[in-house]
């Protein structure tokens, strides 16, 4: 029986999705059923939950602000180690205007997502600008506008659809940007028409924005399909294997990547005295990095631990190529990417604006025990 009070039957509506989510997306029906896993994906559900209330709930197209996709202790979706990255609703037939100033970034880019249903961001990418596509002045300061219809120069918004920015602002240095608890974005948004007040709250408004959350992450969790076919060819089912890197199509899966990105992913599957090696070499670009996400597509705990290595991070020779070590401790190498002890995972790169080609990884399981010798190998090879 629904409660008369609207707010009140979304809220039961919100917790017993919790609840859902909780016995299936984290049950026997996708293998999670060992204690520690189900201990790890519900932690990372309390991360959806802080997401999706501080983007959705605690947010308004009317005085929309950017709210943090990710931090040091929010973790999920496949957050990187580098990249703060932010979101903001979008009401279609307002006008905004997104101000900021780049500072060290080594990339910064807005793009406008629409979806089904408030909430969601996957159905198509309406725009986007990155920072070699807007103006900056010699502070490295900036407006972009955001308006309802194109314009040179300007994000537009998807008419009749629910709409929102997402924000991408990516750092490359020897500590990984989001360890760096002093590290701000310098950038705001601004509804251009007035605005009105986004609080108090109303019952409808309050349940309006509940289902948003509610939207937001069902999609990250049971509406993720267990479809081999659905699996873009950057992404390898194959264990212990990198496919060909490739730039993302917003059409082909992947969910809602950044349009100036290439990726290649792979499962990982290690023993414990087992590791990876993987050689590779960097391409021209303006960002890379490889990392490791368990499997709910979390990053390690990057302040402590190498779970992350960027260019800057990782020992290369002077052609940009490089060897590194996937495993559970520590191999006694520089390039040492750690799974936390995880048997499985997935190994992801990223690769922004990336020039010509880029080189397929070449990846073998070895002995733990072997691994330096491994990495010293490829030290003395040809070219190396």
């Amino acid at each position: 029986m629904s409660d008369p009070v609207e707010s009140r039957q979304a809220f039961r509506d919100f917790l017993a999705l919790l609840e859902q989510v909780d016995g299936e997306f984290l049950g026997e029906a996708r293998g999670v059923v060992a204690p520690a896993d189900v201990a790890e994906g519900e932690h990372m559900l309390l991360h959806l939950i802080k997401a999706g209330i501080d983007t959705w709930v605690d947010n308004d197209a009317a005085r929309p602000r950017f709210a943090p996709l990710a931090s040091a202790v929010l973790k999920w979706g496949g957050e990187g180690a580098d990249n703060p990255s932010h979101c903001a609703p979008l009401d279609p037939t307002r006008r905004y205007k997104i101000t900021g100033r780049m500072r060290d970034e080594a990339y910064i880019s807005f793009t406008v997502y629409t979806g089904k249903e408030e909430g969601d961001w996957n159905d198509d990418v309406v725009s986007a600008l990155n920072h070699t596509e807007f103006a900056r002045d010699a502070d490295g300061r900036f407006e972009i506008e955001v308006s309802p219809t194109p314009r040179p120069g300007a994000l537009h918004m998807q008419p009749g659809k629910p709409n929102c920015v997402i924000s991408r602002h990516y750092f490359e240095r020897e500590v990984c940007a989001m360890a760096d608890p002093t590290l701000r974005c310098d950038f705001d948004i601004e509804c251009l028409d007035e605005p009105g007040y986004s609080r108090p709250l109303p019952p409808a408004a309050l349940a309006d924005k509940l289902r948003a959350a509610m939207n937001f992450i069902h999609g990250q969790t049971l509406a993720r399909k267990q479809d081999p076919s659905a699996t873009p060819s950057w992404f390898s089912l194959v264990p212990n294997q990198l496919p060909q890197p490739e730039k993302w199509v917003p059409s082909v899966g992947g969910g809602a990547g950044a349009v100036d990105n290439a990726y290649c992913a792979g499962l990982v599957v290690l023993q414990p005295e087992e590791a990876l090696i993987v050689e590779a070499r960097w391409p021209e670009c303006v960002y890379a990095n490889v990392m490791f996400w368990n499997r709910f597509l979390q990053t390690g705990d990057y302040r402590y631990r190498s779970c992350s290595l960027n260019r800057k991070q990782m020992q290369a020779d002077a052609e940009g190529r490089f060897a590194f070590v996937v495993a559970h401790r520590d191999p006694g190498v520089p390039n040492w990417i750690d799974t936390e002890g995880h048997p499985a995972g997935t190994l992801y790169w990223r690769f922004l604006l990336p020039e010509g080609k880029i080189e397929q990884p070449r990846c073998r399981v070895v002995p733990l025990a072997d691994a330096a010798q491994a990495i010293a190998e490829f030290a003395t090879e040809p070219g190396a």
